[in-house]
């Protein structure tokens, strides 16, 4: 009797450490995860390949007309993050990997945070020359030297482009937060084997829809951590899927300081204008010979 006593006694201790050890585990995972997401949060650098589509294939949102004459609706993107900040380089695709081995460099970059969005028109343009030039020298040739700051504005973009400023505005980019919260937890149909995916919270009809996919083995025990990303943006009229790495990492960003005067875009303003005017005596022109 004593025996069946201690035999029970003792498959009681060994459930109960079995059960501390599970306990003690669970708390050392959440732990990581608590620890990796905080880190996360504090900054971070990424590397994805992306592809925008437009929502509707009836209209054709400015951003995404822009990215479209570039060639540059599908690429890759490196980027910072810093809480409130978000500084992305747009390269064409298979571009990063040649640029990390001293090849392609990236042809634009943004920044973003909770007062503005800059945009890199005069790496663009130089880009865009060069291109040119290469194709066709003689049409090169008289394309000019890009002589003003590098940076524009949104106000400035939405300006030249003449569309309202909430089409070319990227604030809400730049204001998540990370969290892993199991209210957040969705199933996508596009979701990838192994990743959970979040989405993230938004406000507002129009607010862009973030959802984010991340093998949480990665994220407990990898520095470098795969995700997928897609990002529906209905001010915009666009939709983004993304896929490559990210690593917690704090950054130091500011705003561009190399913007262009607002004189200097009037001046862009009323020589769009005059083009637009050329194009339509042509096109009336050659109306009239038909």
């Amino acid at each position: 009797m004593k025996s069946s006593k201690k035999r029970s006694r003792a498959v009681v201790t060994v459930a109960a450490c079995i059960l501390a050890v599970c306990l003690v585990a669970t708390l050392v995972l959440f732990s990581l995860v608590n620890s990796k997401v905080r880190a996360l949060q504090k900054g971070a650098t990424f590397e994805l390949s992306y592809n925008i589509t437009a929502q509707d294939s009836a209209s054709t949102p400015a951003l995404y007309n822009i990215l479209k004459q570039v060639g540059a609706t599908s690429g890759d993107v490196a980027g910072l993050y810093s809480p409130g900040q978000l500084q992305l380089y747009l390269y064409p695709s298979g571009g990063l990997a040649r640029a990390e081995t001293g090849g392609t460099d990236f042809f634009t970059d943004l920044y973003i945070d909770a007062n503005d969005t800059y945009f890199d028109a005069g790496r663009l343009y130089r880009t865009l020359r060069d291109s040119i030039a290469d194709s066709a020298p003689l049409v090169g040739a008289f394309l000019p030297e890009w002589s003003l700051p590098n940076y524009i504005t949104q106000a400035q973009l939405a300006k030249i482009l003449g569309v309202p400023n909430t089409q070319v505005a990227m604030q809400e980019m730049s204001g998540y937060t990370m969290t892993l919260s199991r209210q957040c937890i969705v199933h996508p149909d596009y979701a990838k084997k192994g990743y959970t995916y979040y989405q993230f919270p938004s406000e507002g009809e129009d607010a862009a829809v973030l959802v984010v996919g991340l093998p949480l083995k990665s994220l407990l025990f990898d520095d470098t951590i795969p995700v997928d990303v897609h990002v529906e943006i209905p001010a915009h009229g666009v939709n983004a899927a993304l896929s490559g790495t990210l690593e917690a990492g704090v950054n130091s960003l500011s705003a561009p300081v190399s913007v262009i005067s607002d004189s200097d875009i009037d001046s862009i303003v009323q020589l769009r204008e005059r083009l637009e005017q050329f194009a339509d005596l042509i096109n009336t022109a050659l109306k009239r010979v038909q």
